[in-house]
């Protein structure tokens, strides 16, 4: 009896251990990322901010040198902690214009095209918690233009998905870039998606009308925005 005693208890003892290591796996990487980006923060002499998100990227945006996102607000800026499997990472800022920023996945260092069908992802983080839905017209030149429309939060889940992601505090458009041939819009799109850089500098401007909405479907806002690099002047082209 004695004996059963002492093993039902190492039993127990090795599942709480096995479950222990088990939830260090899942949540470590987590905590230690956050970590990082703090110090990151310290570094830079921000913060500290919301964290809003984090992912893995997906396989079919554009390959960039870091693995996952760190998505935080600080009320003035954006904040994207770009994270690398062995460990590093590098903070980058994006000022938000009256409580709005619109631009592309963050780049520090090489940018390259995936074979076949891709998408160039566009965030849309805006302050206003009213706004759950959002429409996008995104002049790629002068004779194109897209429309993207997106919702955010748990109140925009039964709203139309297929141009992104329903996040919880952002909006995540995913516009699809299909082939392998080169074309006018396939260039255009490959410059909006290098738009967001701290390396190089692209001249293209991207105009855009941002049009936000509550969950009863009425219009909150219109704004007229440009998508253009950190380093390009900040006035809208005439």
């Amino acid at each position: 009896m004695e004996g059963r005693k002492i093993r039902f208890f190492l039993d127990a003892l090795l599942s709480l251990v096995l479950l222990i290591g088990l939830f260090l796996a899942l949540t470590s990487r987590g905590y230690t990322e956050t970590a990082r980006f703090r110090r990151a923060e310290r570094a830079s002499l921000v913060g500290p901010a919301e964290i809003i998100d984090r992912f893995d990227l997906p396989e079919h945006w554009p390959r960039v040198n870091y693995d996952r996102i760190l998505l935080a607000d600080d009320g003035e800026e954006i904040l994207f902690y770009l994270a690398y499997d062995n460990g590093r990472g590098t903070l980058y800022r994006r000022e938000k214009t009256d409580g709005l920023l619109l631009a592309t996945l963050p780049t520090w260092g090489a940018l390259t095209e995936r074979k076949g069908d891709m998408a160039v992802p566009l965030f849309l983080f805006v302050d206003d918690p009213r706004a759950v839905k959002a429409e996008v017209t995104l002049r790629l030149s002068e004779n194109e233009t897209i429309e993207l429309r997106q919702g955010r939060g748990s109140r925009a889940t039964p709203l139309e998905d297929r141009d992104g992601y329903a996040r919880e505090r952002f909006f995540l458009f995913n516009i699809p870039v299909t082939g392998d041939r080169p074309s006018r819009r396939r260039l255009l799109l490959w410059d909006l998606a290098e738009s967001n850089s701290y390396t190089w500098t692209v001249e293209t401007r991207f105009p855009a009308d941002i049009r936000l909405y509550d969950a009863s479907g009425a219009l909150l806002e219109t704004r007229e925005y440009v998508i253009q690099s950190p380093g390009t002047d900040k006035n809208p082209p005439e």
